[in-house]
């Protein structure tokens, strides 16, 4: 005796036969929705790192002017090298502020066009969604008609 199958067969016009296609448009909205959040999210940390090096920058400058202003205040040759010193490794902290802030500056337009494009491709991928869901609206409503006239 052949055993029997219990599956109710679905009708091929009972279904939405796109549905896959609906589905990956829905979830590819959603990703580029994510993508889009965390290019936003980079660029926000690159945006107040480069605050903080800004900051430090400016400290930096500023520690630089006052030792240069010590320096000059120094009475003997001897205590004017060592001011000198002083003067060289503040300079050197200049610099690698001013370096560090540059680094931030082009990390920052990076994120920036990583947020340019993710803003691009999100309505796109919207777009695409609409389309499937007015299909799939249409693929209802002309299901609904269909039911209405086999009841009349």
């Amino acid at each position: 005796m052949l055993a029997q199958c219990n599956i109710h067969r679905v009708a091929d016009d009972d279904r939405y036969r796109p549905a896959p296609v609906r589905d990956a448009r829905a979830r590819n909205e959603h990703v580029k929705r994510g993508e889009l959040a965390g290019a936003v999210d980079d660029a926000r940390e690159a945006q107040h790192r480069l605050a903080e090096l800004h900051a430090h920058t400016a400290a930096a400058l500023t520690a630089l002017t006052a030792s240069l202003a010590a320096r000059d205040a120094q009475p003997t040759a001897a205590r004017r090298a060592l001011a000198d010193r002083f003067v060289a490794r503040r300079r050197r902290e200049l610099a690698t502020a001013a370096d560090d802030e540059a680094r931030a500056a082009a990390a920052l337009e990076t994120r920036a066009g990583a947020v340019d494009a993710a803003r691009r491709t999100l309505p796109r991928a919207r777009a695409d969604r609409e389309v499937i869901e007015r299909h799939f609206a249409r693929w209802r409503e002309q299901r609904r008609k269909l039911a209405e006239r086999r009841e009349d």
